[in-house]
């Protein structure tokens, strides 16, 4: 292959070393200008000072005199200097005796200006000495032309560049010649040995050792090439070999494949009959699973039941994420007004998770209607009771649980509330959103211990109390709200929960529970539900007088 002589190693290596030089030549001809400039600079500020000393006699002669035509004939003479372009000679009261410009001096530019306008203006103070002491009579005012400056310093300038030019290409054609000799033109003589090497036969013909470059760099690359043309030979023949060995084992492979085909087709008879089999047994546990999953959905309270409430606007959701979730809730009327609310939250899903759902809930209502009032003592005997059952079962599962125990008006040694509620145990925070939209977050992990971990819990049981305001709202939650995720695997959080419960605050708690609902949908899409989703809302009814005073 003919490699173009633009894209070739010399042609690269000479633009390179010509950007290089350049860029050095460059930088020392500025340097080189920058010392040039200050040199001049230096030059014209000693210069000025001996043509003042020159004609300050004659000026202050003229000054003192008060003599025209002596002041003009000395402003005219530093006009005979080519760099002095006006002169002005005033007398001690500031009076004109003299002045001359040189006539039509062209514009300096900004260039010239800003390299010598600061040193362009020079002043003389005249004073004449006698009578025992020194007596100010004149002032001698001097403009240099910048121009006639920069014109010297640009001429000498273009000469320094055209050298250091001269000098830069001197530098590169030295350079590149070098380079050529000793590098260049044997890598391109041991590029034109390889590519005539034959890709086939490659320990055939070796590649021959360069001329003077037997100990160096070059010479190393010589011998590691044909290193690897011989290991590359050594490969293809241990390559022939293996492809005659491979040959004979096909034909022994083939027949040991008609052999396994045959084994294979008796094994798949035994993978059908074993499928209907199982097929059988997925209707049957499929029709488990629709059971337990009825039964789980006839101990949820009713509408009917929530309806009769009175006190509390309560509205419940549950939506599992199998046929058979793990979460739960209850909510029980009693007497007075009393109200006992139960959330929970069991590992994972399905039938399993669905069983300790059902012995929890059969638990809590059997302790409330046992009408146990000691919070701490409820439940200590569920946390027992679930975990004898969850090793008889031999599985793993625990619950969060909440137990919320609501009741009309104040709490004890507290006035004014429309409402109280008692929380223990440990759950997602409990959400309040006060009359106006405030939010409040109870967290609840200080208040007891997943229930079924240990025989124990009561050590770590706590409660706290929870005022209600007429028209305050009370959201309890399970995860599978505030982690269902969208497409981009964004959780739905707390946060927006809370925002979405604060923006809906006046509305009643079906409302409240509906909007919550399409919003965690409109969030998660078309993606599916990872966990189960439980929701409730309690919202503070409001006194007949005092809605009558808020409406």
């Amino acid at each position: 292959m003919t490699i173009p002589r633009f894209h070739s190693v010399t042609a690269k290596q000479a633009v390179a070393t010509v950007a290089v030089v350049l860029v050095l030549s460059l930088a020392g001809s500025l340097l080189e200008l920058f010392f040039d400039w200050h040199a001049m600079r230096d030059q014209i500020r000693a210069q000025m000072p001996q043509i003042l000393d020159t004609v300050e006699g004659s000026a202050v002669e003229a000054a003192y005199q008060l003599n025209p035509g002596l002041a003009a004939k000395v402003v005219d003479g530093l006009l005979g200097y080519g760099i002095v372009v006006g002169g002005r000679l005033t007398d001690n009261f500031g009076d004109l005796l003299a002045e001359r410009n040189r006539g039509q001096e062209a514009a300096a530019g900004p260039v010239a200006d800003m390299l010598f306008g600061d040193i362009s203006t020079y002043t003389r103070e005249l004073a004449k000495i006698g009578g025992g002491g020194r007596t100010v009579v004149g002032k001698l005012d001097v403009r240099l032309s910048s121009r006639a400056i920069a014109g010297g310093f640009y001429g000498r300038a273009l000469v320094n560049a055209a050298l250091g030019l001269v000098r830069s290409l001197g530098i590169v054609a030295l350079v590149v010649g070098i380079f050529y000799v000793m590098i260049t033109r044997p890598l391109v003589r041991l590029a034109q040995v390889v590519a005539q090497v034959d890709p086939a036969h490659p320990g055939t013909h070796l590649v021959a050792r360069l001329k003077g470059h037997g100990d160096d760099e070059l010479g190393q690359l010589v011998d590691s090439l044909n290193a690897l043309l011989e290991s590359s030979q050594a490969g293809l023949d241990q390559r022939d070999q293996a492809q005659s060995e491979l040959t004979a084992l096909a034909q022994t492979l083939e027949r040991r494949v008609a052999e396994r085909t045959r084994e294979l087709e008796a094994a798949g008879e035994e993978i059908r009959s074993l499928n209907n089999i199982l097929k059988a047994e997925n209707v049957r546990l499929g029709t488990e699973l629709e059971v337990s999953r009825r039964i789980q959905q006839m101990v949820l309270p009713t509408r009917i039941e929530l309806a009769g409430i009175s006190g509390l606007d309560v509205a419940a959701y549950m939506e599992p994420a199998n046929e058979v979730g793990g979460d739960y809730y209850d909510i029980l009327h009693g007497e007075g007004g009393r109200v006992r609310i139960g959330i929970g939250d069991v590992t994972g899903h399905g039938l399993e998770s669905g069983v300790v759902m059902l012995m929890t809930q059969s638990a809590v209502r059997t302790l409330v209607t046992s009408d146990e009032p000691d919070a701490v003592r409820t439940l200590d005997i569920l946390n027992r009771t679930i975990f004898q059952n969850v090793q008889r079962m031999g599985c793993e599962k625990n619950l969060t649980l909440a137990l919320l125990d609501y009741r009309p008006g104040p709490a004890e040694g507290a006035e004014g509330a429309a409402g109280h509620l008692r929380v223990s145990g440990q759950h997602e925070s409990v959400i309040i959103v006060r009359r106006g939209g405030a939010v409040e977050l109870v967290d609840t992990m200080d208040l007891g211990l997943p229930l079924g971990l240990v025989d124990d819990v009561g050590p770590f049981i706590a409660e706290t109390t929870i005022a209600l305001e007429a028209g305050d709202t009370v959201v309890l939650y399970t995860d599978g709200v505030t982690e269902a995720a969208d497409n981009r695997h964004q959780l739905y959080g707390l946060e927006r929960l809370c925002q979405v419960v604060a923006d809906h605050w006046p509305a009643d708690a079906d409302a409240i529970k509906e909007a919550v609902v399409a919003d965690v949908k409109r969030h998660i899409g078309d993606q599916p539900l990872y966990d189960d989703v439980t929701l409730i809302v309690l919202k503070q009814n409001v006194p007949t007088a005092q809605r009558m005073y808020l409406a």
